[in-house]
């Protein structure tokens, strides 16, 4: 095992030497010392399960540093972004959630670890512990703040609240989600809930502009794909264009998760959309539908 380690661990020596170093470090009481060095071997192999622990517990040794919530929510990007199973370090990463007052990201990664310690046929009593005690002392209030934020909050409140919601970690949660994807609200609102819901549900129900749509998640990725690489493809002839992208991912974005046109048809009208702006001219079609959901975002960011 120590020399399968040895290879994984190049630099800045081996698993041997980082091992011996962090333990002879925990003896002396010096942990913040090695602190630096964990952080140029994570730097070197980003979402290292190990090093990440290692770096966590430094930081976790002085939480009321101003500096450690920032240093932990770097740390944390890079494990979610890089590590082959962010799971595993779900604890800590709902530890640091806990920490930020977003206690259903905290829930998340619990459950996450939860379902990765399944997989691994491991037990740590602990995570269902403290997941059920979120569940009582944080959600309620979360929950009833959220609400409020749907029903009075401007629509910039709407989104920021809804950036760190997920469906499956409470039933109550649940149900506001999904009255939200069925009520009649912009799209602009519904888009973060639509795409968590189709990463993390099943089968999806939600209605754009009075029409109610259902998908199972394997066709809602199938549409997803399709949506982006024609998104992909159109960027690119807007690019430097700071009006043609704005029409164009406004009218992506009030369709999605559908294409509603060719990526040809879509240019076209991108550039009479784009013309109608400038020189104040009246158009038709495929054109004014890009202008009128222009209008729409538009209006949706300023109530």
């Amino acid at each position: 095992m120590e020399k399968k380690k040895d290879q994984d661990y190049p630099f800045p020596g081996n698993w041997s030497r980082l091992h011996k170093m962090i333990q002879e470090a925990d003896a002396s009481g010096e942990r913040q010392r090695i602190e630096p060095i964990l952080w140029d071997w994570y730097q070197t192999i980003p979402g290292d399960p190990f090093i990440f622990m290692e770096i966590f517990q430094c930081a976790m040794e002085r939480p009321d540093d101003p500096e450690t919530l920032e240093k932990l929510q770097e740390l944390v990007t890079i494990q979610m972004a890089e590590a082959e199973e962010p799971a595993s370090g779900g604890l800590q990463i709902a530890q640091y959630f806990i920490m930020r007052d977003q206690p259903f990201e905290a829930a998340y990664w619990i459950h996450q670890y939860l379902d990765w310690q399944d997989k691994k046929d491991t037990v740590n009593t602990q995570a269902d512990q403290v997941l059920q005690v979120l569940k009582m002392t944080e959600f309620p209030a979360a929950i009833a703040k959220l609400k409020r934020t749907l029903t009075r909050g401007s629509t910039g409140e709407q989104i920021e609240a809804l950036q760190h919601v997920h469906f499956n970690i409470d039933s109550v949660l649940d149900n506001v989600l999904h009255e939200l994807l069925v009520s009649d609200r912009p799209k602009l609102v519904k888009l973060i809930v639509l795409e968590k819901a189709f990463a993390e549900l099943s089968d999806i129900a939600w209605t754009d502009e009075g029409s109610m749509h259902e998908m199972t998640k394997d066709d809602a990725a199938q549409q997803i794909e399709t949506w982006e690489k024609t998104v992909l493809s159109l960027q690119k002839s807007v690019e430097g264009d700071e009006i043609g992208t704005q029409l164009l991912m406004n009218y992506m974005y009030t369709h999605y998760p559908y294409v509603p046109a060719s990526k040809e048809e879509v240019e076209v009208a991108l550039i009479q959309a784009k013309q109608a702006i400038l020189h104040d001219e009246p158009v038709d079609g495929l054109a004014s539908a890009i202008l009128e959901a222009d209008l729409r975002f538009t209006q949706s960011l300023l109530d």
